[in-house]
């Protein structure tokens, strides 16, 4: 009984501590955003400004999110992934918030 106790106790805290880790990931991507440490690209995908490890880390597993949600709607709308993802970059860079970074057609990081 001691044990199976443990168990769940174990696995509560693993899921509350997965729970937690998206609630932070999500706050870490406003914070990034609004300090101007990534920006929106125009093929899509969120893009490192300031090189860190956590922002390398960050902009990796959004766009591996990103990814995989543009692939879906692509395979639903029979159109290839690249054209989705620049549909979505077109939306994203639109609706940034003003002092977000952006990616010009130039390449170049814009503040908006």
């Amino acid at each position: 009984m001691m044990k199976s106790s443990f168990a769940i106790v174990t696995l509560l805290c693993a899921t509350s501590l997965l729970w937690c880790s998206s609630v932070l990931a999500a706050v870490t991507l406003q914070q990034a955003k609004a300090s101007g440490w990534v920006g929106e690209q125009t093929n899509g995908y969120l893009g490192v400004v300031v090189d860190s490890q956590e922002t390398q880390t960050l902009v990796f597993a959004v766009n591996e999110k990103r990814k995989k949600y543009y692939l879906v709607i692509a395979e639903h709308n029979h159109i290839t992934l690249e054209t989705v993802a620049k549909l979505a970059a077109q939306k994203v860079i639109q609706a940034a918030d003003t002092g977000h970074i952006i990616q010009t057609p130039q390449g170049k990081w814009l503040t908006k």
